[in-house]
């Protein structure tokens, strides 16, 4: 496992996994069976998993590959607004956790809450809020029971 801290001292990311390859030369981790815990600043935690993971020394890159997912559960603003639970899937997906991005050039599905939205290529950013999804789109909407 590795951990990365921010300058308060709060676990930034905590990566797991079954084995691990360090390559000094290219500052890169290779993880098998990876499990990613991730904290923003705000303190809202970010899931991942895959079979293999690409990452860099100070986890701030990751790439997923092999029945990757990475969820972001449910939260509630200060200001009482709810965001939906989300969660990605694909064979790779990359994540920026610095910057709260997360793209793929190969096929995804996006569930948010109840809808489900699947794309040829994805390019999420969480904090303009911009997704865009390309290729073959396809989504199903389910409207709110009020």
């Amino acid at each position: 496992s590795v951990r990365t801290f921010d300058a308060s001292g709060r676990v930034r990311t905590e990566v797991v996994g079954d084995t691990a390859r360090h390559y000094p030369d290219t500052q890169v981790i290779e993880i098998d069976a990876i499990r990613v815990r991730s904290f923003d600043v705000q303190g809202r935690l970010t899931m991942a998993s895959a079979r293999q993971g690409v990452t860099n020394d100070d986890s701030s890159e990751l790439q997923l590959i092999g029945n990757a997912i990475v969820v972001q559960e449910a939260q509630t603003s200060p200001a009482g607004k709810t965001t939906p639970r989300m969660e990605y899937r694909g064979e790779f997906l990359h994540a920026f956790l610095n910057t709260e991005q997360i793209k793929s050039h190969k096929p995804v599905e996006l569930l948010r809450g109840s809808d489900r939205f699947s794309a040829d290529t994805l390019d999420f950013d969480n904090i303009e809020q911009v997704l865009q999804l390309r290729g073959r789109v396809r989504g199903t909407l389910v409207p709110k029971a009020h």
